[in-house]
C-alpha cells in the first residue's frame, strides 16, 4: 500500500509531551485506552496544532509546561484517510466491520474494542504502518481559541499521524523546550 502526500514518502511530524528535565531520545508510545487510533506514536503535521495539544493535554504536570519534538516520519505504508479517498473508504469499512463484529456478539462497542480488533485483525495483517487522520478541533481547554475568523469553518485540517513502529520514525529531536 503506497502512500504519498503530494509526492512525499516522508513528512515532518511534531510529537508533544509534558516537560521533562531530561530530553527524550525517542517518542513515547501512547497506550491510552481512549486514543483515537489505538496504541502508537502520535504526531501532528503542523506545529500550531502541536502547541494546542500541549496547552490542552500536556501541560498539567508540576511545571505546567510541555515540550515539542520533531521527527521525520516514513509514511509509506500508512493508511491516508485524509487525502486518499480509497484509503478513507477502506478505513470506514473496517471500522464498521469491527463495530458489527461486537454488535453481533451483543457487546457494547467501545473505542478501545474497535482499536484492538483493527490492530489485531486488520492493520497488522495488511502491513499498515500507521494512519493519517483528520482530527476535529473540539473540546479545547482554552474556550477562547479561534480556529478560524469564521466560526465553525475549520478550513485547516488538524492532521494527526499515528505510527505503529519506531522503525518508521527518524531524526527525532527536541524542537521547542518548556512551552507554556
Amino acid at each position: 500500500m503506497a502512500l504519498l502526500i503530494g509526492n512525499k514518502t516522508k513528512v515532518k511530524g511534531y510529537h508533544v509531551q509534558e516537560f521533562r528535565p531530561t530530553e527524550l531520545k525517542q517518542p513515547l508510545k501512547c497506550v491510552d485506552r481512549d486514543a483515537w487510533l489505538g496504541f502508537g506514536f502520535y504526531f501532528w503535521l503542523e506545529e500550531l496544532f502541536a502547541h494546542y495539544w500541549g496547552q490542552d493535554k500536556k501541560s498539567s504536570g508540576k511545571s505546567k509546561s510541555y515540550d515539542v519534538y520533531s521527527a521525520d516520519l516514513n509514511i509509506n505504508g500508512c493508511l491516508n484517510t485524509v487525502f486518499n479517498e480509497e484509503h478513507y473508504l477502506f478505513f470506514i469499512k473496517k471500522i464498521e466491520e469491527a463495530i458489527q463484529y461486537y454488535q453481533n456478539r451483543q457487546k457494547n462497542v467501545s473505542l478501545e474494542m474497535v482499536n484492538y480488533f483493527l490492530a489485531k485483525n486488520v492493520w497488522s495483517k495488511l502491513g499498515v504502518k500507521g494512519i493519517i487522520y483528520d482530527d476535529k478541533p473540539t473540546n479545547p481547554r482554552n474556550k477562547n481559541r479561534q480556529y478560524s475568523v469564521i466560526p465553525d469553518l475549520y478550513y485547516k485540517k488538524r492532521i494527526q499521524i499515528v505510527v505503529f513502529d519506531l522503525k518508521n520514525i527518524s531524526n527525532f529531536e527536541p524542537f521547542l523546550k518548556e512551552q507554556k
